[in-house]
């Protein structure tokens, strides 16, 4: 299904901001890849030292050739969505925006501080070193700076990130600090803490499938930020099962083989699914896996898990919520 095109003026820069960069970026193949997803892939951007200063590593976001190629425009529009957002936003847990760079041919380069690990790619490997769950003391540092990453977004900037999964949180050190990133898809909350998609007939909910909330799969004609708190259930369950949500009883998800496993360039976006495989168990609480057990020291992020994962989205907590009891601590 084709997406269609991308209005956004309630979160473009105020007038008069520049959101265009200086930085000259070398083609794709002179740099590192660092990620990828859906039509785009990360670079690492490193610069030559100025005045005798060493200059710290960027991060470059931009279309694949594959998706310029077959003139896949939608990606590059989310490119410059991103970065009129990111350049609002100044949060210790939200990646920092350096600037956009557009080419003479009109493709987008979005700027971005350089950060560790997606967290999907840190239990990626603990899942095939067959590792357990991620310890506690790890995955409450992912809760409360997620939770307070989202706090600001729902209530200070009134963003939806409308696709929270694991690789969309970056880890920085031994989990020292996380941050969220790819805002590509984000859409404005009104002052209610709404989404009026119908109303506004422009804007669409566009991520990822298997962490979407009831309310997205059933087409719900508002959305809240509460949509964020239901995919965040989900990461938190990634990090108990260490597989993305209702992936384990999918033939290719199953077995020991790492090819087996799935990255964020194999996970289709929403936008990209037909109405009738937006079917159960999608939009619902995923079982835990068989035998599971964990640590009492886990008991309070499994009950986390169940509170965010409601199918009623009134009796899913808020962000500040979640924060408040997690700083509080046991």
């Amino acid at each position: 299904m084709e997406t269609p095109p991308r209005r956004s003026p309630n979160l473009s820069p105020e007038n008069g901001q520049d959101i265009s960069s200086p930085i000259r970026i070398p083609a794709s193949s002179s740099m590192k890849t660092l990620g990828f997803g859906s039509g785009v892939k990360v670079y690492r951007l490193d610069r030559s030292p100025r005045r005798g200063q060493i200059r710290t590593p960027l991060a470059v976001k931009r279309m694949t050739q594959d998706a310029v190629e077959k003139k896949e425009m939608v990606f590059n529009e989310r490119i410059l969505h991103e970065a009129e957002i990111l350049g609002k936003l100044k949060h210790p847990n939200i990646v920092g925006f350096c600037g956009l760079v557009t080419s003479l041919e009109g493709l987008n380069s979005l700027v971005l501080e350089i950060c560790g690990n997606s967290l999907g790619s840190i239990l990626d490997e603990r899942h095939e070193g067959k590792l357990g769950p991620l310890p506690a003391k790890y995955t409450t540092k992912v809760i409360t700076d997620v939770a307070r990453a989202l706090d600001f977004l729902h209530t200070d900037a009134r963003v939806l990130h409308g696709d929270l999964k694991s690789f969309n949180v970056l880890i920085n050190g031994e989990f020292e600090n996380c941050k969220l990133c790819d805002f590509g898809v984000a859409l404005p909350l009104d002052e209610h803490g709404q989404v009026q998609l119908r109303r506004s007939g422009s804007l669409f909910y566009e991520g990822t499938g298997l962490w979407a909330a009831p309310e997205v799969i059933t087409q719900s004609e508002i959305l809240d930020n509460k949509a964020d708190i239901f995919s965040f259930g989900l990461v938190i369950y990634e990090t108990l099962a260490l597989v993305p949500p209702h992936t384990l009883n999918m033939d290719m998800f199953c077995g020991d083989n790492k090819e087996n496993l799935p990255d964020n360039d194999l996970i289709e976006d929403l936008s990209d699914l037909t109405e009738s495989s937006l079917l159960p168990p999608y939009g619902m609480r995923p079982a835990l896996p068989v035998g599971f057990q964990v640590s009492e020291e886990h008991d309070s992020i499994v009950a986390l898990f169940f509170l965010c994962t409601n199918a009623s989205l009134e009796d899913r907590p808020a962000a500040r919520t979640i924060l408040q009891s997690f700083e509080k601590g046991p």
